[in-house]
């Protein structure tokens, strides 16, 4: 990718290598999932208040409690082990429930380590979710605006690629339209869907470069569904995913749930959710 990464991507504690199998059967949701994290603004001062809303997810039902904090460990460029290490060492806690509100704290910033391709700094932001039968801790990295690129300012006026990063939108996910009625689909119907973004969603931001040192986000896309078949997960932003309506959801019943996750190269989130009933 030349040197550009797709990062603040909600991570699960214990994921490890994947094959393209193992991709098409993450993407099969029978049991509590959080699916993504959205930061509203993605991208903020220290000091700034940021709502965080986690997109969890259980098809067995029940209630879901999500607790969240910020971890403050020495970053080693995603997030410190400590984190996650069950200890509690370096964790400030932030509230709980499924959605909170966050004042960045004004951190040191070697703590958040050496900015990425994008001049992003992040802190790790730890939430643990449970449900009745399940739990679940992922890693979200929030972007704090704490350094910027060559001949951008921290604070506006902003010029051309310096502004801060906003959330990816869904325009529509084809050919299935707006979320409405469930769709109603046969036994073994491959379905070709492709998600539409909003024409702001790419949004252009400076890089190291003496050639074109101004370029558009790439945008990363995720499906999920409590039934069928996907031949591959995760696909690019607006490429073909195939989704076969070949398998019912594991509790029973006809309907499939459908999820479509965005995520810009930033650390910011779409989500969007539709519904099949399977004949």
């Amino acid at each position: 990718m030349s040197g550009r990464a797709v990062v603040g991507i909600m991570a699960a504690i214990a994921a490890g290598g994947c094959s393209k199998a193992d991709l098409a059967a993450a993407a099969f949701v029978d049991g509590l999932r959080v699916l993504g994290v959205h930061a509203d603004p993605p991208e903020a001062y220290p000091g700034d208040t940021v709502t965080l809303t986690a997109w969890a997810v259980d098809p067995r039902g029940g209630p879901i409690d999500v607790t969240w904090s910020a971890c403050l460990l020495l970053s080693n460029g995603t997030a410190n082990p400590g984190c996650t290490d069950g200890t509690g060492n370096g964790l400030v806690g932030l509230g709980s429930g499924l959605s909170i509100s966050m004042v960045v704290p004004d951190v040191d910033l070697a703590t958040l380590g050496a900015p990425d391709a994008t001049y992003g700094v992040y802190l790790p932001i730890v939430l643990h979710a449970r449900a009745p039968d399940d739990v679940a801790d992922v890693v979200y990295r929030l972007r704090v605006r704490a350094v910027v690129a060559p001949g951008c300012t921290i604070a506006p006026p902003y010029g051309g690629g310096c502004l801060p990063n906003q959330n990816p939108t869904f325009d529509t996910i084809d050919p299935l339209g707006p979320e409405g009625p469930p769709i109603t689909t046969n036994q073994g119907t491959v379905w070709a869907l492709v998600a539409r973004y909003t024409t702001d969603s790419d949004e252009e931001y400076k890089v190291p470069s003496t050639v074109d040192p101004t370029v558009p986000e790439r945008l990363v896309t995720q499906w999920f569904a409590t039934g069928g078949t996907f031949p591959d997960q995760p696909v690019g932003g607006t490429a073909v995913q195939k989704f076969t309506a070949d398998r019912a959801p594991s509790g029973g019943g006809a309907n499939i749930d459908l999820w479509v996750v965005g995520h810009d190269e930033r650390g910011g989130t779409a989500l969007a959710h539709r519904t099949f009933v399977l004949q």
